[in-house]
């Protein structure tokens, strides 16, 4: 069977002919990267349609791409022209009087995919471009069911009852939207494969990034993947409770920080204003502590080291140099951890909740930046140790406004550096990661390369030119209409072994989880909250 056979290719599928010309404006000539084609009277591609383009001398072998731009020359439309009979007073009504005017063609781009060649057994095959397109030859608009092959994503499972199923499934995808090609759309799976080789969800505030979070989260609920959320803004507190999951507090009796752990510099931050014999004697007794703790997690044992154990140590130290520091290194040690409702020496029990809830939703949007580097930076270092010990089970690790804790340049806190070496790691120990960001062009340029797989909703052109080299195969026509796509939109892009080509999908209503996060209409809030005030006070 030849390919027009076995897609189905019926004249009413016909879109359009492949052209040449010598003028850039009616398209050019095909190449090996683009393909012009005339569009046919009456033909109403759209923009990204992804459409085949036969070939003359194979039938089993043909191009396929998608539409990246289109012009129409009309030659009763010159300018000079409708000047002229402007002046004169002898306006033309036939200047568009019919598709089929020998004066006028719409020629539209082909950005060129790939080939897809009829195998011997009938199956298709998927290759890269090698041979050159042909000129006149038949455009049609591709069935919507081969895209995910040539995509190389998973189809929605088919079920005898479609009753019985309120959104397409797939047991090897994550069903997050739809891509619309022509006057069709068919659901979008992200492959499995891509959560533990993170992903990247990028766009300024307000065009839905949060919302498209939701729905990733919706869908590891369905599979199964437990989820640790760092909450910056609030907005996972009631995607936690609608999946049954936990909301927990930063600075609670629920969510501490073994002080043990945190690491040397961000201890001493505790401390302020520690004169250089003070910091000595405390740096040297919190060595001996932080790799005793490092020994307890890598054996899974409690974090329990108690407090009093680092102010022996102090005393002992300072005794055995004749320190005179001594006394006041260990009561500033006492002050900073009786004030502090950060750092703890009972055994972390959060980390429990990722085999037992699907969500767990810590919120630090409370605490200051450098209080929140050091509560993820620790429970990174906690997390990773614990799973690559098989003590927690695989997860995903969700970062909320990540460039704060993920941010660029060389002068780094150590929080940030531990958060860094996770994600970089975190691959070979199952940990799946995802980064919301609105400011990528503020973020770690080695992190947003780690993440194999991008999520990108309308940028800033800043931040577009950051993030253009991690496209994909996105002609530059399409990466330019980014800053302007509609909110809830996003271009998805990865590596060639989990998506073969970037794709434009609209993403799904959310359907067990409700947004919270939507972009205020300040005179209404301003109306609402006047409504709410006392009697006394309304009129003023």
């Amino acid at each position: 069977m030849s390919i027009r056979e076995i897609l189905s290719l019926t004249d009413a599928a016909e879109i359009g002919e492949t052209s040449s010309s010598e003028y850039s404006a009616e398209g050019g000539t095909p190449t090996f990267d683009r393909i012009p084609f005339r569009v046919r009277a009456g033909k109403r591609p759209n923009l990204n349609t992804f459409v085949i383009a036969l070939r003359q001398d194979d039938e089993n072998r043909a191009h396929y791409g998608r539409i990246i731009a289109g012009s129409e020359l009309n030659l009763r439309a010159r300018p000079g022209g409708m000047q002229k009979d402007d002046a004169y007073g002898m306006r033309r009504t036939d200047i568009r009087s019919s598709e089929l005017s020998p004066d006028l063609v719409r020629v539209m781009e082909i950005e060129l995919l790939g080939e897809i060649s009829v195998l011997g057994n009938g199956s298709l095959e998927i290759t890269e471009p090698t041979h050159l397109p042909h000129t006149g030859q038949p455009v049609y608009e591709l069935p919507a069911t081969i895209i995910p092959k040539l995509l190389n994503i998973p189809e929605a499972e088919k079920v005898e009852d479609e009753k019985v199923q309120d959104k397409p499934t797939s047991a090897s995808g994550l069903y997050l939207g739809r891509i619309e090609s022509g006057g069709h759309s068919i659901p979008f799976f992200l492959p499995n494969s891509a959560i533990a080789r993170h992903i990247a969800v990028l766009g300024k505030t307000g065009v839905g990034k949060s919302y498209a979070v939701g729905v990733l989260m919706e869908e590891l609920y369905e599979k199964k993947i437990p989820m640790l959320s760092f909450d910056v803004l609030g907005d996972t507190e009631q995607t936690a409770n609608e999946l049954k999951g936990k909301h927990i507090i930063a600075g609670t009796s629920d969510f501490k920080i073994p002080y043990s752990i945190v690491g040397l510099e961000e201890f001493l931050a505790f401390i302020p204003n520690l004169t250089s014999d003070q910091r000595e004697l405390i740096a040297s007794a919190y060595g001996d502590v932080f790799d005793e703790a490092l020994d307890k997690l890598e054996k899974g044992e409690a974090l329990n080291i108690p407090f009093e154990r680092l102010t022996s140590l102090v005393k002992n130290i300072g005794q055995n140099i004749n320190s005179k520091a001594t006394p006041n290194a260990v009561k500033r040690v006492e002050a900073a951890v009786d004030r502090s409702s950060l750092l703890t020496d009972e055994p972390v029990t959060w980390t429990e909740s990722l085999a037992t809830s699907p969500l767990t939703n810590i919120y630090v949007g409370h605490l200051g930046q450098w209080q929140r580097n050091l509560v993820v930076g620790a429970a990174a270092r906690i997390l990773q140790r614990l799973r690559r010990r098989n003590h927690i089970p695989p997860f995903v690790l969700i970062i909320d406004e990540a460039h704060l804790f993920l941010p660029g340049g060389s002068d780094l806190p150590p929080s940030t550096l531990v958060l860094r070496e996770m994600i970089r790691t975190a691959r070979h120990d199952s940990v799946g990661v995802v980064l919301l960001s609105q400011s990528p062009s503020s973020m770690d340029r080695q992190i947003l390369l780690t993440c194999n797989t991008r999520m990108l909703f309308a940028l800033d052109p800043e931040d577009l030119r950051v993030v253009a080299g991690q496209i994909g195969d996105l002609p530059e026509e399409t990466i330019k209409r980014i800053p302007r796509m509609p909110r809830g939109t996003a271009v998805f892009t990865s590596g060639m072994d989990i998506m073969r080509h970037a794709v434009i999908v609209k993403i799904r209503e959310r359907t067990r989880t409700t947004h919270v996060a939507e972009t205020p209409d300040l005179r209404k809030a301003v109306e609402k909250w006047r409504k709410e005030l006392p009697e006394n006070r309304n009129n003023k």
